[in-house]
């Protein structure tokens, strides 16, 4: 039986039995047999549902933003922004995703080379709560335009919007198995990734859950793509514009109440500029409204779930344990439930949380340093390499810097954001493979090369 449970006011919104085991071999049946029908479908058919999909998303925002916000405590106005964010990948798909996927033609040996991205297959999406309708419609968008099946297994934290995304696909009159969402435990999912039918598997989640479904697919010799989080540094220099920079970063930590991998993590700031730096940021999280997730003025509420709390009070725990002060904390969310409220470290050392692991939640941690070599130690000091943010009003510093950062994705003078031109994901510990833009289209292809002479 899986729970829905609102984290703002503690309420149970829903009990849903799971899928028996047989129910789920029929699932996998039917999408061995939607993928058959799918693949045939043309560029034109797949792309005019794919914007079929984006239209039902634009004229129901609202519905599905209330649910989000309800089933995981993410504020209405973000709610409407993901969605229509969704939408939008959606659309540049149906748009770019034939041209990323055109036969390409090559000159080799004296004959004629023909490199074809055909579909896989049956692919496995194990998604996260933090982005419900996002994360999914980002990697849905590329593997069906590629002419794949999707089995979703969404978290159990938010198993309403699986079901409101199976709404949606209904709606749209997808071939029946193109998209199932699958109501089954975590326990399942290595019987499900072994299985014949499914080719390939895309989890975004925690390490240790990327860890498991990577050693599962791997003994199957499947093919997988993984995101697994960051600890992003956010670095300002000595001569970067400080109050754009700081207003910026308030918006990188405290994206989704900071739950968010591509979230500023770690500010490592020019000690020139630290004090200025570490003003502004307070002033700009002391303007911010808390309030009910569904209240359009306000800036947070609470994190999505106790769990999350209680390891987000640990990590910041541990870490003034061994030093660390609290430069800043508010206190405008009351105790208990999965309230927490935003606070400012200083003074962290090596070997804590707040250093080596991702918080997940509203904790900005600030770091000091003396010039660009210790800030790029620092930033490349950490086994995670998503993203990354360099502060300098000279270009040319900023992208030499960016070329030292062991990260999947710099931005100069701008928090970091996934858009559907560039391909996202991270290096090291970050995770595996790349979502949307070309690389990401073709991750769930068989990239087939054809060759035949030709006569001189």
């Amino acid at each position: 039986m899986l729970k829905s449970i609102n984290p703002f006011t503690s309420e149970i919104l829903a009990e849903i039995e799971l899928t028996s085991a047989a129910d789920l071999d029929k699932n996998l049946d039917r999408a061995q047999k939607g993928f058959i029908n799918w693949r045939q479908t043309s560029f034109d058919q797949r792309s005019k549902m794919l914007m079929t999909l984006a239209s039902t998303l634009k004229k129901n925002k609202d519905e599905y933003a209330g649910l989000m916000s309800r089933e995981m405590g993410k504020v209405i106005k973000e709610s409407i922004k993901e969605v229509e964010k969704s939408a939008m990948v959606l659309e540049y798909l149906a748009e770019n995703g034939p041209g990323y996927l055109e036969e390409e033609r090559v000159k080799a040996q004296g004959g004629q080379g023909v490199i074809m991205y055909e579909p896989m297959g049956v692919v496995l999406a194990i998604m996260p709560w933090n982005f419900p309708f996002w994360q999914f419609f980002r990697f849905a968008a590329s593997t069906l335009m590629a002419g794949n099946s999707i089995l979703l297994k969404h978290s159990s934290h938010v198993p309403l919007c699986g079901l409101k995304i199976q709404e949606i696909f209904d709606a749209a009159n997808f071939p029946e198995g193109v998209l199932q969402n699958l109501l089954t435990s975590s326990s399942n999912m290595n019987n499900i990734i072994k299985d014949s039918r499914v080719q390939g598997v895309s989890l975004t989640g925690s390490l240790t859950a990327g860890a498991s479904v990577a050693s599962q697919a791997g003994s199957n010799i499947k093919k997988t793509v993984l995101e697994l989080g960051g600890n992003d540094p956010f670095i300002v220099l000595d001569d970067a514009d400080v109050k754009k920079a700081a207003q910026s970063g308030v918006k990188a930590r405290m994206n989704n109440f900071g739950q968010s991998c591509i979230a500023a993590k770690r500010f490592i700031l020019h000690k020139d500029i630290a004090d200025e730096f570490m003003n502004e940021f307070k002033k700009e999280l002391e303007s911010m409204v808390f309030g009910n997730p569904l209240n359009h003025d306000s800036d947070y509420g609470s994190l999505a779930n106790k769990k999350q709390k209680e390891l987000l009070d640990q990590q910041v725990a541990q870490t003034l344990g061994k030093d660390a002060e609290i430069f800043w904390k508010e206190m405008k969310a009351p105790e208990g439930s999965a309230f927490f409220n935003p606070m400012i470290l200083t003074n962290i050392q090596p070997d804590t949380p707040a250093y080596k692991d991702e918080l997940f939640g509203p904790v900005a941690s600030m770091f000091v340093v003396k010039d660009e070599n210790e800030a790029i130690m620092v930033a490349n000091d950490t086994e995670y390499g998503l993203g990354a943010s360099v502060w300098s009003q000279d270009f040319e510093r900023a992208r030499i810097m960016a070329g030292k950062l062991e990260a999947g994705m710099v931005n100069i003078n701008h928090e970091v954001f996934s858009m559907p031109e560039l391909p996202f994901g991270g290096v090291k510990k970050s995770g595996i493979g790349r979502e949307m833009a070309d690389d990401g289209i073709r991750e769930f292809t068989n990239k087939k090369a054809l060759w035949y002479p030709t006569r001189e």
